[in-house]
């Protein structure tokens, strides 16, 4: 079952408007994001055939839960499920009556496991907010990574690393005769040579020249591939030590694939005021760490999330948002909720987790009333 098909069936039992909308941090540039939740026949779950859990739009911003999953979420303590059950009215577009003694029960998923799902959420954040503060102060160039940047060479001798242009001069040789030389700054071409590894040490390997009947030292899917080189050829036509970087180009490679990941899939209007210096810090997902601090110490207190924001709390959200708050004085803040979190955790009087057996009652209760 795709989005259309789920929309045209009478399987969902519930709908509303989530996200910035209902936390009140909403701007002009915000999305509207749509959850819901659906519900498969009994008949149906019993069966070979797999059946969807989750159905969603691709952006991610409309998405429907089946019961099932939606239950187990919840009985974690999953902050973004429990929030769908404590909606302001204003932002549910549609449920049934199942929805409804769903919500007369929604206490018995509210407990102590709060402190860690919340947290953890909100830890997440504000490592998506320092990482891709980090894309937007060093971004990376169009052009991918190559092993060869990552490569140099110690020649063997004068006479050899200059026959065989790894060098261009003798004031090249004698400026760093016993230092690696950047790949880059030589005439060679690494399919012409083989190369073996050098006994008792990571990363350096022993480099032999034979032109064109080599068969190059990166093969393959382009990873070095070491030889066994005949005893003769030891003398003949070895020319130095070549050292790759392996674990350096693979740190770089991973680096720049995440930054172009997120600079292909980012919001370009999201991001333009912080690449041009007006702000320190990505502020959405900023807003997002302290917003779930906040709720997870309401919960923990309350006995129930806090999802639609008012006073000073909705301001300092939507000061963040705009960028408002130094970014150092926003760190200390952050610590600061954090301690006052776990000092509402260690007061707190919820029970540690869900009764399963309650949470499981209340699920085929709830199937037994869509049939």
């Amino acid at each position: 079952m795709n989005l259309e098909q789920l929309k045209q069936s009478d399987r969902i039992i519930f709908e509303c408007i989530a996200g910035s909308i209902a936390y009140g941090t909403n701007n002009k540039n915000s999305d509207v994001d749509v959850r819901g939740i659906f519900v498969w026949p009994k008949e149906e779950r019993i069966s070979l055939l797999d059946i969807p859990k989750e159905i969603a739009n691709e952006s991610q911003d409309i998405k429907y839960f089946e019961l099932e999953k939606f239950i187990k979420l919840a009985a974690d303590c999953n902050p973004s499920i429990i929030e769908l059950m404590y909606m302001p009215e204003d932002c549910i577009k549609f449920k049934t009556k199942v929805m409804d003694k769903l919500m007369e029960n929604r206490n018995i998923f509210i407990s102590k496991k709060a402190y860690h799902t919340f947290s953890g959420y909100a830890f997440s954040m504000l490592h998506k907010a320092k990482s891709q503060n980090r894309f937007v102060n060093n971004p990376k160039p169009e052009t991918r990574p190559i092993k060869e940047d990552y490569c140099f060479i110690i020649p063997r001798d004068k006479g050899i690393a200059m026959a065989s242009g790894l060098i261009e001069n003798d004031a090249n040789y004698l400026a760093m005769p016993s230092r690696p030389i950047p790949l880059k700054k030589t005439k060679y071409d690494l399919s012409q040579y083989h190369c073996a590894g050098l006994e008792q040490t990571n990363n350096i390997y022993r480099l032999y020249y034979y032109g064109d009947e080599a068969k190059g030292v990166f093969r393959g899917n382009n990873m070095l591939t070491t030889d066994s080189i005949p005893l003769d050829d030891e003398i003949t036509k070895f020319v130095g030590l070549l050292i790759y970087n392996e674990g350096t180009f693979n740190k770089e490679l991973s680096e720049w694939k995440s930054y172009w990941t997120w600079r292909n899939e980012r919001n370009e209007q999201r991001w333009q005021d912080q690449e041009s210096g007006l702000f320190q810090y990505d502020r959405k997902n900023a807003s997002h760490c302290v917003r779930l601090i906040l709720s997870g110490k309401h919960i923990l207190s309350h006995g129930e999330p806090l999802v639609r924001f008012t006073g000073t709390d909705l301001q300092y959200l939507k000061d963040i948002r705009e960028g408002k708050i130094p970014y150092e004085i926003l760190m200390s803040d952050i610590e600061k909720q954090m301690k006052e979190l776990e000092e509402v955790y260690n007061k707190s009087t919820l029970p540690w987790g869900s009764d399963i057996k309650k949470v499981n009652d209340l699920f085929q209760e709830l199937i037994e009333m869509d049939q």
